[in-house]
């Protein structure tokens, strides 16, 4: 398996850090942490208007018939930058979801303008037990006519208030358990009764309750097979998963960055501090945990663009950015010092959403229990 990145793919990772670098500095990522929106239009714009949006999708959908690693490679770049904006949820949540599992018609209305930022999707997966699990999707769905209606709630809803489709996996069988019984919708966020709640976030992005006050979704909707939702949701995780990784790898590359450069200009009894052997151990393995998670990540990737099973990959992927990124961001602030949990200091940008990173998706836990399964441990 070459997991080698392609000359095009190192031609798109140099050009997307070099605009983000120019377009997106750490001023920006700390107005828009105030901003009610939660990302700048003009940033946004600029992003649909290099193509990124649409480099998944194939061509015919008004794509650029990129793969799963092209994305990987822009979206690694966008964790570094800690790029604000619904990128991720709009394209691998909802886009590649309607892609895997939409009938064309639901294609031909919702993925050209996805992929050109006239449309934004966010993905209501989360309840009261925030697991990323079948037996946690608890929310009813009764039916009405054709259709359904949605009574209840659900959490940290990504970019919310600036979505115009929500995908919400619901319970279409009241007397239905674990993977039987659930079923995509596609809700429309102007729907009367949808309402949006902030949630605090440590990230301090932008996250919502959405509550559904008796919301009518037509049969239209529906995305598959009603009350076989289980499997579309599934592949949605698995693909959801190991391209988050892929952003949290590429934080943890630039708090090694930062932290590499500051060593090498902290003096400290006459010397820079990386002169001293504890400190360039600390950074050598900082760049083993990384390139062991950017190798995870990508041999996953390339698993599921061949069409293989990829959960124990991806179990162990998640496992290693959690640990790449938590570890380095901690070992970062012991080597900067006191100046690094300083709110004026850059460093405190990348800690903080290293943290919310490590939740999403599960936690290290579950996915070394379904590790240790695939192989035979348990």
């Amino acid at each position: 398996m070459d997991l080698a990145l392609t000359e095009a793919q190192e031609m798109l990772r140099s050009s997307a850090r070099d605009f983000l670098d120019r377009e997106c500095p750490t001023s920006l990522v700390r107005a828009m942490e105030q901003d009610e929106r939660g990302y700048p239009t003009q940033l946004w714009e600029q992003i649909a208007g290099l193509g990124w949006l649409g480099v998944p999708f194939p061509a015919e959908n008004d794509g650029a018939d990129g793969s799963l690693t092209d994305l990987a490679v822009l979206l690694e770049e966008t964790g570094r930058a800690l790029t604000p904006g619904p990128m991720f949820t709009s394209v691998v949540n909802v886009g590649l979801t309607i892609l895997d599992a939409g009938t064309d018609e639901q294609r031909k209305a919702y993925i050209p303008g996805l992929a050109s930022g006239a449309l934004i999707g966010t993905a209501a997966f989360l309840e009261n037990d925030a697991r990323y699990s079948a037996s946690a999707i608890t929310l009813p769905a009764q039916r009405a006519g054709e259709g359904f209606q949605i009574n209840g709630a659900k959490l940290f809803v990504e970019y919310a208030n600036s979505a115009d489709l929500m995908l919400v996996p619901v319970r279409t069988d009241p007397a239905s358990k674990g993977e039987d019984g659930i079923t995509i919708l596609i809700v429309q966020a102007s729907d009367l009764g949808v309402g949006l709640a902030p949630m605090a976030s440590l990230a301090r992005d932008r996250q919502f309750e959405v509550t559904f006050d008796n919301v009518t979704v037509s049969g239209d909707n529906v995305l598959g097979e009603v009350g076989e939702g289980w499997p579309i949701l599934k592949r949605t995780l698995d693909r959801s998963t190991i391209l988050h990784c892929a952003q949290s790898v590429g934080g943890a590359q630039k708090v090694m960055e930062m932290t590499v450069d500051y060593a090498k200009q902290r003096v400290q009894f006459g010397r820079a501090i990386g002169s001293f052997q504890s400190v360039q151990h600390d950074c050598a393995d900082m760049v083993n945990a990384i390139d062991g998670a950017r190798l995870a990540t990508y041999q996953a990737i390339t698993r599921l663009e061949d069409g293989a099973t990829a959960d124990k990959e991806i179990a162990m992927a998640k496992v290693l950015a959690n640990h790449a990124y938590t570890w380095t961001t901690l070992t970062a602030q012991q080597i900067h010092g006191g100046v690094g949990f300083m709110e004026e200091y850059d460093l405190q940008l990348w800690t903080r959403r290293a943290k919310v990173a490590e939740l999403k998706y599960g936690t290290s836990a579950p996915h070394r229990d379904t590790f240790a399964t695939a192989m035979g441990l348990r």
